[in-house]
């Protein structure tokens, strides 16, 4: 939800841009490319991402899954 007011919030940054004329739109372009880089170093925590693919399993792990059942 928050993406989507983000979105709608830019293009209305943008359309009060173009208008008031091209320096004004080249201003808001360059003020939202700001923000929207700040929000997402915000965002950022730090932490990277829980890969959700496991690790291959080799032969002898299979196998001996194997003999334990």
């Amino acid at each position: 939800m928050s993406v989507v007011l983000l979105i709608l919030a830019l293009a209305g940054v943008l359309g009060g841009g173009a208008l008031i004329g091209l320096p004004a739109l080249g201003a808001c372009l360059i003020f939202d490319s700001l923000c929207v880089g700040l929000w997402a170093l915000l965002r950022e925590d730090g932490e990277r991402a829980v890969p959700s693919v496991h690790e291959v399993p080799t032969l002898q792990q299979v196998l001996e899954r194997a003999r334990a059942s």
